[in-house]
C-alpha cells in the first residue's frame, strides 16, 4: 500500500542527501533510502521534483567515445525483432486426439507384426546355420 509522506520528510530527506553527497561525493539516496526505510524510486522522484541533479545513466547506455553511429541501409528489409528469416507463421493444424491416438495405435500394431516376422525368420535362418 502506498504511503504518504508530509513535505516535512521530504524536506529532510532531501537535504540530507545534499549533506552526504557534499560530504562524501556521493551515495547520500542509497544512504536516505536504508536510513529512512524507504523506496528508491520515490526518493530520486522528490529529487528530481527539488531540482537535485541525480546523477546516473538516465535509463540508457551512452556510446564509447570514437565509435561510429550504427548505420541503417535500405538494401535490407528490416524485420521485426525476434523474428528468423525464413520463418512464415500460420494456422496451425487441427490435431483430433482420438484420431492421433488411432494412428499410433495402427503404427504399433503394424511394428509388431513386422518384428514377430523378423523373429520366425531369424530363427528358420538360425536352424539352417
Amino acid at each position: 500500500m502506498a504511503s504518504k509522506y508530509d513535505q516535512k520528510t521530504k524536506d529532510e530527506v532531501i537535504a540530507f542527501i545534499k549533506k552526504h553527497n557534499e560530504d562524501n561525493g556521493r551515495g547520500g539516496q542509497s544512504a536516505a533510502v536504508k536510513k529512512w526505510k524507504l523506496n528508491s524510486v520515490t526518493v530520486k522522484s522528490w529529487l528530481e521534483k527539488a531540482g537535485v541533479d541525480t546523477p546516473g545513466r538516465g535509463g540508457k547506455k551512452k556510446r564509447k567515445p570514437g565509435r561510429p553511429p550504427k548505420v541503417v541501409t535500405e538494401d535490407k528489409p528490416r524485420l521485426k525483432p525476434g523474428r528468423k528469416p525464413g520463418f512464415k507463421p500460420g494456422p496451425k493444424p487441427a490435431v483430433s486426439a482420438v484420431g492421433d491416438l488411432a494412428g499410433m495405435l495402427n503404427r504399433l500394431l503394424a511394428i509388431r507384426n513386422e518384428i514377430a516376422s523378423l523373429e520366425s525368420e531369424y530363427g528358420n535362418l538360425k536352424t539352417k546355420l
